[in-house]
C-alpha cells in the first residue's frame, strides 16, 4: 500500500512540474513569437542547449540545485552561463525569473515543453524512434514520412539507439507508442504463454 501511495505522489509531482513547464513555455513562446520568427527559433535552440548542458554536467546540476545556494547566487550563475553562451536577452530574463522562483530543476522539462508548444503552433508533431542500430538517412526519411501519414502533420523525428530493443523500431508520437521491436514481440509472446 505504501508503494502505491508514493507512486501516486511522484506522479502528482511530475504532473505538476509538467504543467508548470508548459505554462512557462507558452508564455515564453508568446513573447518570442511577438518579437519575430528568428527570435523564436533562437530561443528553441538556446534553451535546448542549456537543458542539454544541465543534463550532461552533473557537477553544474548539483551545484545549481544545492539547498545552500540561494536564489540570487543561482541567478548569477545562470546569467553568467547564458551570457557566456551568447543567449538572447529574452532567455536571460526567463532564467532570472526561474532562479528567483527556485525552479532551476524545471529547465530541462521547460526546454521540452517549449519545443512542443513551438511545434504545435507550426503544425509539427515530435516523434521519437528507438532502434537497436542507428537509422541511416533513407530509413529516417521513410519513418518520418510513415509517421506523417499516420498523424497528418509534418514530423520532427528524434532517433535514439537502444541495443536492448534487439531489432525493429519503437516509435512514440503524440502520446502513443507503436512497438515493432523484437523485445516487444518477445514480451507479448511471453505474456500469451503465461496466460495459457
Amino acid at each position: 500500500m505504501r508503494v502505491s501511495t508514493e507512486g501516486r505522489r511522484a506522479t502528482a509531482v511530475t504532473g505538476s512540474s509538467r504543467a508548470l513547464a508548459l505554462r512557462y513555455a507558452r508564455a515564453l513562446f508568446d513573447v518570442a513569437r511577438a518579437e519575430g520568427q528568428d527570435v523564436d527559433q533562437g530561443i528553441a535552440e538556446q534553451l535546448g542547449s542549456l537543458a542539454t548542458l544541465l543534463k550532461s554536467n552533473a557537477e553544474l546540476r548539483t551545484a545549481l540545485l544545492h539547498p545552500a545556494l540561494g536564489p540570487e547566487q543561482r541567478r548569477r550563475v545562470l546569467v553568467a552561463i547564458a551570457e557566456a553562451a551568447g543567449t538572447s536577452p529574452l532567455l536571460r530574463r526567463l532564467l532570472e525569473l526561474v532562479a528567483a522562483r527556485d525552479r532551476v530543476a524545471l529547465l530541462p522539462e521547460l526546454a521540452e515543453a517549449y519545443a512542443e508548444v513551438r511545434n504545435s503552433a507550426r503544425g509539427v508533431v515530435m516523434a521519437e524512434a528507438v532502434t537497436a542500430q542507428p537509422l541511416d538517412a533513407g530509413q529516417a526519411t521513410g519513418l518520418r514520412d510513415a509517421v506523417g501519414g499516420l498523424t497528418g502533420k509534418r514530423v520532427e523525428l528524434r532517433a535514439r539507439v537502444d541495443p536492448g530493443v534487439l531489432g525493429g523500431v519503437l516509435v512514440r508520437v503524440g502520446g502513443r507508442t507503436y512497438d515493432g521491436t523484437v523485445r516487444g514481440r518477445l514480451a507479448a509472446l511471453r505474456a500469451r504463454l503465461a496466460s495459457s
